[in-house]
């Protein structure tokens, strides 16, 4: 019991290091204690945040867009990257448009959304989706060219159509690479979510993380912060746990 105690202290160890650090820098007044609080009283207001509504209220709205997003994302991001791999033509129609596409900061977009589509979650969820589908797209393609040829002649051979290579062939190969490209765009939805809940929105985690800065008061927005924080940690988990489920060979 006590030797998996510490091995999950030794997991964590760089956490415990900077709570450590945190709480050494507030105790000895090295900087002034309204702008860097102690981080006990930071867990306090984080705790009596968590069983307050005002967090439910707001953690569902940002939950909502982010999974919209995501979900969207991927259900034409992994069949688009698969299909690149596949098909040349695909190929050049997509290769030019992720390139310049990549680079450019989404979120630059947003405006030009909310004159679409207004400031509610139409917006968002769009923003969201455009985010997401870049390392999706790009982990799946390239996930999919390292594919063994020879599974895919077999199925050609044994007279499989493109439906069953997709699903049978392609898909189960490519998904360590599929799930590295979700890894990287769940966090970049919450983020989207939230820089876009702090533009424009009178409800979610941005919004709440906005309303917190404007009452001044540090311990209230790192309090907001470290929620933040937890909830990216345990989407991450989540996933890792479904991509265990799915991909156990791996």
């Amino acid at each position: 019991m006590i030797k998996q105690i510490w091995n999950k202290v030794v997991d964590y160890q760089s956490i415990f290091i900077l709570l450590i650090v945190w709480e050494v820098i507030a105790a000895l007044g090295i900087m002034p204690e309204r702008l860097f609080p102690s981080m006990f009283v930071v867990i306090g207001v984080a705790y009596d945040l968590a069983i307050s509504p005002l967090l439910w209220d707001n953690l569902s709205v940002t939950m909502v867009r982010v999974l919209s997003g995501f979900t969207i994302a991927a259900v034409i991001g992994v069949p688009l990257g698969i299909m690149m791999s596949r098909f040349n033509l695909m190929n050049k129609l997509m290769q030019p448009m992720l390139s310049i596409g990549y680079p450019i900061p989404r979120v630059a977009l947003y405006p030009i959304l909310v004159f679409m589509l207004g400031i509610g979650s139409g917006s968002k969820i769009f923003l969201i989706v455009l985010e997401c589908l870049f390392p999706i797209i790009i982990n799946t393609y390239y996930g999919a060219l390292r594919v063994n040829h020879i599974y895919v002649w077999a199925s050609q051979n044994m007279g499989a159509n493109h439906f069953n290579m997709f699903w049978k062939v392609l898909l189960p190969a490519t998904a360590p690479s599929i799930f590295t490209g979700l890894r990287i765009a769940l966090p970049l939805a919450l983020i989207i979510s939230i820089l876009t809940e702090m533009i424009s929105s009178t409800e979610g985690m941005g919004y709440l993380l906005s309303f917190m800065s404007s009452s001044l008061v540090q311990e209230n927005v790192l309090a907001s912060v470290m929620l933040i924080a937890i909830l990216g940690y345990l989407m991450s988990v989540i996933l890792d746990i479904i991509q265990k489920k799915f991909i156990f060979w791996h």
